[in-house]
């Protein structure tokens, strides 16, 4: 199972799988595991954005929400120390509706 995983995941050749040391293979897999976190942080992100612009579309523009992370917390709001996220709270209209089209080529949505 762990070598179908390292095959598949990993885009490892069986014979670089059968040479790789424990502790490479451990690095390989906690560096796979940050970069879908980071794809699934980015992902929640690009949806809170999407989802304070529909909803500020109802309100008045004073009464309308700046702030992303007062619409809807995420769990690393607090603790987050990570620039992207901190890139994503702060951009501009411009760069959400950039960010939104980027986010739905991705997922092949909207072409």
């Amino acid at each position: 199972m762990v070598r179908g995983w390292a095959i598949s995941r990993l885009h490892l050749s069986p014979v670089e799988f059968g040479l790789m040391r424990p502790g490479v293979f451990w690095e390989a897999i906690v560096a796979w595991q940050a970069d879908k976190e980071a794809d699934r942080r980015h992902v929640a992100e690009v949806i809170r954005g999407v989802g304070v612009r529909l909803f500020n579309i109802q309100l008045k523009p004073k009464d309308q929400i700046e702030d992303v992370r007062k619409f809807l917390p995420l769990p690393w709001d607090e603790t987050d120390e990570d620039p992207e996220v901190e890139r994503l709270v702060h951009l501009t209209k411009a760069e959400r509706d950039k960010e939104a089209r980027a986010f739905m080529e991705k997922i092949k949505i909207g072409k």
